[in-house]
């Protein structure tokens, strides 16, 4: 197979650029392939992988949006989490929040490689942004060293 054009520095022969967790497709109008790794350059999701290629993501093995990467779960008035669990929740400055027990929110519960979230299906907004290998997954994995 060629070598990806855009990157001299190969990865793992056996895997393509559609394969890693940096690509998504995603752009204004007409979707297209695109590497978040690289800027949000566009791509062929064939092409060989390159050195930063990084398998899958797996939440149960991160909970990185759960733990470290944020501070803060901020809850609006609609969200179901305030009728469903009203004692996970805290009032900061005036907003309400999802509790932190040490440095994870309340919600999550497990060690890695069996995270789950038990407020999952009234989980608030912010919660619901994050989806796996979306931006700001990849930027909750970089903030807490997980992916370089």
């Amino acid at each position: 197979m060629a070598p990806n054009p855009l990157w001299a520095e190969a990865g793992p022969d056996d895997h393509r650029c559609d394969d890693c967790t940096w690509h998504y497709r995603g752009g204004r109008g007409r979707a297209v392939d695109r590497c978040r790794r690289h800027g949000d350059q566009r791509l062929e999701p064939a092409w060989p992988a390159c050195a930063a290629w990084t398998a899958p993501l797996d939440c149960a093995d991160c909970g990185a949006c759960c733990r470290e990467a944020y501070h803060a779960v901020e809850v609006s008035q609609r969200d179901p989490v305030r009728r469903s669990h009203p004692e996970l929740l805290v009032r900061v400055d005036g907003r309400w929040q999802i509790r932190r027990e040490g440095p994870r929110c309340a919600g999550l519960v497990g060690e890695p490689g069996t995270f789950t979230c038990r407020i999952y299906e009234e989980r608030p907004r912010t919660c619901r942004d994050f989806e796996r290998g979306s931006a700001n997954c990849v930027d909750a994995r970089t903030r807490i060293g997980l992916t370089p």
